[in-house]
């Protein structure tokens, strides 16, 4: 439950705007399956299969959260009257930007499910399980090249989003370099794999690397640019998404553990057998007593663990202070951000497009999906 009214509003903008996004994804999805590629029957069959399975990957229940950055992003340049029902039209090449990053955000999904081994992803089986039944291999090698298609698709659809040449270019160059450095971030995630080794500052690190930059600044970066914020806006944006990027991730971790399996749309058992690096982690091992650790570590990375081992480890997270900790250190970065977002009143700016970036702060640290 949201308490924040602003926070409350954001959400249902957000709801409104996914509702919206599905609709233009699910359009795209079919164009893209009647184009129907291939030199002969069998290749034209594989591909459609492919595009199918994408489409409905791409499709699965989501809170297009980035989606909804860029669209922000762009009207806070937009001076107009504040309204809290306002209806987004003639936007098309902005549409078109946020569909290219929800296309990137499936691709690099199918990449993280393969790295992670992951069996389901929002309810439904991840694509390496859908294409590898009776043949793993090829359930991974499909992965990583439907991933490498749709994150081209991605690009080309970005590429669509501005006649503007000077600003498609650094658009370009912005989501490429976002994405670079996402990567670097997941490789430094799975290098992290001795607990021992893994201290807040590196949880941060990592949550900045990955999770702030792709899912907050790099959208809201393209939202700006289309919109031709100045450099001293973009800038304040950066900041805004540093720490609300690290305060949704906080939160994604508790999720992970803590989190209703149907609303996740995974198991909340998962984080812990894969050995996720997150700061509940940190602190049970810093904070915890000698048999709060080893609750946590019976568990912790052993895909195998069993039930009652898994309940023992979420108990001694709790009793340990650990989560606690967490939840208020997610809540500090969101009102971080969340002021951050409210320095920008004043500056001629839109005002609904601050309210919601303000509000969505706020909510990502109360939400349950």
């Amino acid at each position: 439950m949201v308490t924040n009214k602003l926070g409350e509003w954001a959400k249902a903008r957000l709801m409104e705007l996914a509702k919206e996004m599905d609709l233009r994804l699910n359009k795209y999805w079919d164009e893209e399956i009647e184009k129907n590629f291939g030199f002969n029957p069998t290749q034209k069959k594989l591909v459609h299969k492919i595009l199918c399975h994408s489409k409905e990957h791409n499709l699965r229940s989501a809170k297009r959260a980035r989606s909804a950055f860029v669209i922000y992003g762009y009207r806070l340049g937009k001076k107009l009257k504040k309204s809290k029902n306002q209806k987004f039209e003639n936007m098309e090449g902005v549409w078109r930007a946020a569909e290219a990053v929800e296309l990137v955000h499936t691709a690099l999904l199918m990449h993280d499910d393969f790295m992670d081994g992951d069996k389901i992803r929002r309810g439904r089986p991840t694509t390496q399980e859908f294409f590898g039944e009776g043949d793993a291999h090829y359930g991974d090698t499909m992965a990583v090249n439907v991933g490498d298609a749709i994150l081209c698709l991605g690009f080309e659809r970005l590429l669509e989003c501005s006649s503007d040449r000077e600003k498609i270019q650094r658009i370009m160059k912005q989501v490429l370099r976002g994405i670079t450095n996402t990567a670097f971030g997941q490789a430094y995630d799975v290098s992290l794999s001795k607990i021992g080794e893994i201290t807040e500052e590196k949880v941060m690190s990592l949550h900045r690397a990955k999770t702030a930059i792709y899912t907050y600044e790099n959208p809201l970066m393209v939202g700006g640019l289309l919109a031709g914020l100045p450099e001293d806006i973009l800038e304040i944006l950066s900041k805004y998404s540093v720490d609300g990027g690290i305060a949704f991730q906080l939160q994604d971790d508790v999720l992970g553990v803590y989190g209703n399996e149907e609303k996740i749309g995974k198991s909340a058992n998962s984080d812990l057998l894969q050995g996720k690096v997150t700061l509940l982690v940190v602190k049970v091992m810093e904070m915890g007593t000698e048999n709060q650790k080893e609750a946590l570590l019976k568990v912790w990375g052993k895909l195998m663990a069993e039930d009652g081992d898994i309940e023992a480890a979420k108990l001694a997270i709790r009793e340990s202070g650990a989560h606690t900790y967490s939840v208020n250190v997610a809540r500090k970065y969101a009102a971080k951000a969340a002021d951050t977002a409210a320095s920008l009143r004043g500056k001629g700016l839109n005002e609904e497009a601050i309210d919601y970036l303000e509000g969505i702060a706020r909510y990502m640290v109360e939400r349950e999906v």
